[in-house]
């Protein structure tokens, strides 16, 4: 009965200082209140600490408004250049191309950019420094922390996890609504690294002896990582037996891919050096790495991004882009201001859409990727680690809680499978707790409008229909291995260990895109581009893929999306077959 009367005067008081807020913006300047649909300021996973200090510093991003027309006219072309068997595919545009299709500079007329810095730096005391992106469509700005809750109206707390793998961490956030006044509001869509924190997860436990796999199998390819830690582990070697692809001596000089990286984690010489020495690849290194400065410490989800794309497809060369403040925003700002990026980028990183994230923050993120589709990058995400539960778990309406980019329409996400027979190659089977099912906020894109209806009419045993949006988004759209059973051997913090997670499929599925590629250049041919239109379009139909069809993605309770021939919300199209997808770009 205390826990309950507690919970019950803090939501008073939390109501109290809303109501506070509310009546001194009254009471001073005209402001308007942004992302209006948060209204859940705890973190799960996060504790809130003490309130901001003077000596406190945060950063933000002001992402620009977008005028309606600008917008349709990025997605007509982002369309445009994807289509395999349109007239302007892979026709893309250049970076200063995208800046003038949605924010052109016109004589007479002051950019919103421009405006945003005017606005912020007038205000005294409140900026340290802000930059702007060549896309002219972020403005980020370092700005005191006791100032910028004046500005936006809202009460800033330190937050820190409360899982202890990430430790030492500490974040700046809202724990109230945030506002802008009346004359920046119109120029400003959503204020990024101020009210958004991720779910922090362990990473994904062995189960190996779950009762779904067949317990036998002992193919040489699992014990091919010289170390005792990593038997039965899945290895370069498993996945080159596996999936086909070639080892690369020579690329084209135009080749190129990237890893996103988050959470301060970064990547070891020694741990990828003995990677090379005891998984037997002959190249594992970053060539450049890019991003929001802060202190990097080597981690195990950085360096399995890091050692398997790089086992798939060194020596073409990897860019590692780092973002500090856990926001997809910094890495666009890395896309944004480079007239060369990667053209393949692997993200492991997503939120349900439900934590924390408004519509209007999920719209500014689909710009984003549809800016880096129409200059022909090929932008993946993996689907996550939860099944179709998301990272908010199964609750007691049973309803699923789709992910986060993994639900947009723009990307391309990876699913999870793993063996049917434990350290056996050849039939693959669903990773129960793969990511995958159907968006509650955006609807089905016509490039995967039949694929979907055939799944839904193939007589498959489907969740409840109350359980999930059918009309809406369907992912992830292919797959690679994830699971635990034959977990990935990881040199990472100067030991190995085995790790699985839909994380580790991402960069390996990239790195056979980043392959794609290379053969393109050498014929002197473009970028693959966004991946959609082609996978659903060509090279799904013509069997690129190793279909997978058993298995379930319900993370081991309740219902799920049930894996079956041909497209299904638990692997999509299926795993790499080289090969085969070698032979659609021909």
């Amino acid at each position: 009965k205390k826990t309950k009367h507690l919970t019950f005067v803090l939501l008073i008081m939390n109501i109290l200082k809303t109501v506070v807020l509310v009546l001194a913006a009254a009471a001073g300047s005209s402001a308007l209140q942004m992302e209006p649909s948060i209204t859940n300021f705890e973190h799960q996973t996060w504790a809130q600490g003490a309130r901001v200090s003077l000596e406190d510093t945060i950063e933000v991003t002001f992402v620009v408004k977008t005028c309606p027309m600008a917008r349709a006219k990025l997605e007509e072309k982002f369309w445009a250049v994807s289509d395999p068997k349109g007239p302007d595919y892979k026709k893309y545009l250049k970076l200063e191309e995208v800046a003038d299709l949605l924010h052109p500079i016109k004589e007479g007329k002051t950019l919103h950019a421009d405006f945003i810095v005017d606005f912020l730096n007038n205000q005294e005391g409140l900026v340290k420094s802000t930059r702007v992106t060549k896309t002219r469509d972020l403005v980020t700005a370092t700005l005191n922390a006791k100032a910028a809750e004046e500005f936006f109206q809202t009460e800033l707390y330190h937050y820190t996890p409360t899982v202890t793998t990430h430790g030492g961490l500490d974040m700046i956030r809202a724990g109230l609504p945030y506002n802008l006044p009346d004359e920046l509001a119109p120029k400003v869509s959503i204020v990024d690294k101020l009210v958004r924190l991720p779910y922090l997860s362990e990473r994904p436990k062995d189960k190996s002896t779950s009762p779904a796999l067949r317990q036998v199998g002992t193919d040489d390819e699992f014990d091919s990582c010289s170390t005792t830690s990593c038997t039965g582990a899945t290895t370069p070697a498993v996945l080159q037996a596996q999936y086909g692809y070639p080892t690369l001596t020579n690329v084209s000089s135009s080749s190129s891919m990237a890893c996103a990286e988050f959470q301060f984690q970064g990547v070891k010489d020694e741990d990828l050096n003995n990677f090379i020495d005891t998984c037997g690849v002959t190249h594992c290194e970053v060539d450049i790495t890019e991003g929001q400065g802060g202190t990097q410490i080597a981690g195990v989800e950085a360096e399995l991004d890091v050692e398997y794309i790089e086992a798939v497809a060194a020596p073409i060369p990897l860019t590692v882009i780092n973002s500090i403040s856990f926001s997809l925003f910094d890495w666009s700002q890395n896309l944004n201001n480079d007239d060369s990026p990667a053209w393949v980028q692997s993200v492991s990183y997503g939120n349900d859409e439900i934590q924390q994230t408004s519509t209007e923050y999920m719209d500014e993120c689909n710009e984003q990727f549809m800016m880096n589709g129409a200059r022909g990058l090929s932008v993946l995400f993996a689907s996550g680690d939860q099944g179709v539960w998301g990272r908010t778990g199964m609750e007691s309406d049973n309803i699923f809680h789709p992910d986060f980019p993994g639900g947009s329409p723009y990307i391309t996400t990876v699913g999870g499978t793993q063996f049917l027979t434990k350290s056996t190659l050849g039939e693959e089977t669903t990773w129960a707790d793969g990511g995958g099912g159907f968006s509650n906020t955006f609807a089905i894109p016509d490039y995967q409008a039949d694929a979907v209806a055939g799944y839904l009419a193939s007589g498959v045993d489907l969740p409840d229909a109350s359980q999930y949006n059918a009309t809406g988004r369907a992912y992830p759209d292919v797959s690679a291995l994830a699971g635990t059973a034959n977990g990935y051997c990881v040199a990472a913090k100067g030991r190995y260990e085995k790790v699985g997670g839909t994380s580790a499929a991402c960069p390996v599925f990239a790195g056979h895109v980043a392959i794609l590629n290379d053969l393109l250049f050498a014929r002197g041919e473009s970028a693959m581009g966004f991946l959609n239109p082609w996978i659903y379009g060509v090279a799904g139909p013509a069997g690129a893929f190793n279909d997978v069809t058993t298995g379930t993605n319900n993370a081991g309770f309740g219902n799920g999306f049930t894996a079956t021939t041909g497209w299904d919300a638990a692997t999509g199209y299926g795993t790499p077959n080289f090969a085969a997808m070698e032979a659609t770009i021909l």
